[in-house]
């Protein structure tokens, strides 16, 4: 048991100048692109983005249909629009 307490005591006592002594890089880099058109959805298709006309830089569009009034033939949807 006591042994058990000095290593643990020794360890926290050491680890900040263990971590103080390595080093490394991280190489990091930001793009930003320009604003992004959003052109309207048509009556059976979802809106199209364009940011910049890179693919990594579109968004992902999503639809679902949250109800539908047959009497006054009317469907309420939910677009989503995620980067």
């Amino acid at each position: 048991m006591t042994r058990a307490l000095l290593l643990i005591m020794a360890l926290t006592y050491l680890m900040p100048a263990l971590a103080a002594s390595s080093s490394g890089t991280i190489a990091v880099s930001l793009v930003i692109q320009p604003r992004c058109d959003i052109s309207r959805a048509e009556k059976h298709r979802l809106p199209a983005a364009n940011c910049g006309g890179h693919s990594r830089a579109q968004p992902r569009i999503t639809q679902q249909t949250l109800q539908q009034d047959p009497q006054r033939h009317e469907t309420t949807r939910l677009t989503t629009v995620e980067w």
